[in-house]
C-alpha cells in the first residue's frame, strides 16, 4: 500500500499515547502507546514503534510492535518487523527475516 492511499499519517517526529479508533487507513512511523480499534488497515512504518492492544481489519508490522492483535482478516509482518504478542487472525503472513515472539490463534 502505497502512502497516497493512506488517509492518515502519524510522523516520525510524533509521540502519541492515547486511544486511536478509525475506519479507513492509517500508517504510524512515530511512538504510539495505548489501544488502538478500527475495520481499516493499520499499518507501522519501518521507524514506528507502537505498543498497544489492536483490534483490526488487517495490519501490516514492518516496524517494532508490541501488543496482542485481533485481525479480522489479515496480519502481515515484514522482514524488517518485529512483533511481540499474541495474534489471533485467519490469514498469518510472516515473511523471512522478520522477528515474531507470541502465541498465534487462526
Amino acid at each position: 500500500m502505497n502512502e497516497e492511499s493512506i488517509d492518515t499519517v502519524i510522523g516520525e517526529d510524533i509521540q502519541f499515547r492515547g486511544k486511536l479508533t478509525f475506519n479507513n487507513a492509517l500508517k504510524i512511523k512515530g511512538a504510539f502507546k495505548g489501544t488502538i480499534e478500527t475495520t481499516g488497515t493499520l499499518i507501522v512504518g519501518e521507524t514506528g514503534q507502537v505498543e498497544a492492544d489492536i483490534e483490526t481489519g488487517v495490519i501490516v508490522v514492518e516496524g517494532d510492535l508490541k501488543g496482542n492483535i485481533n485481525a479480522a482478516e489479515k496480519i502481515s509482518v515484514r522482514k524488517t518487523g518485529k512483533l511481540v504478542g499474541d495474534v489471533r487472525t485467519p490469514d498469518l503472513e510472516i515473511e523471512s527475516g522478520a522477528k515474531f515472539s507470541g502465541n498465534s490463534i487462526m
